[in-house]
C-alpha cells in the first residue's frame, strides 16, 4: 500500500512533457500529471531536484556575456 503524504512536492514539466527531475521516465511524468503534482509554472515548483534541473537548463540557454574591453 502506498503512503499518501499530505503535502506532495510539485514537479516541473519541461517542453516535452517530461518531469524535469527524471526526464527519461515517461511513467513518472504520467503519474505526476494524473496525481496533480505536475506544473509548467516554474514559480510554483517545490521539488528540489526539479529546481536544480531547471537551473541547469536555464544556464545552458543563456547567451554568453560579452567580455569587458
Amino acid at each position: 500500500m502506498r503512503v499518501r503524504r499530505e503535502n506532495r512536492d510539485l514537479h516541473f514539466l519541461d517542453e516535452d512533457g517530461m518531469v524535469a527531475c527524471n526526464p527519461r521516465d515517461r511513467e513518472a511524468a504520467h503519474r505526476a500529471e494524473m496525481e496533480g503534482i505536475a506544473t509548467r509554472n516554474a514559480q510554483a515548483v517545490t521539488c528540489r531536484k526539479c529546481r536544480i534541473a531547471m537551473g541547469r537548463t536555464r544556464n545552458k540557454r543563456r547567451p554568453p556575456e560579452p567580455e569587458p574591453e
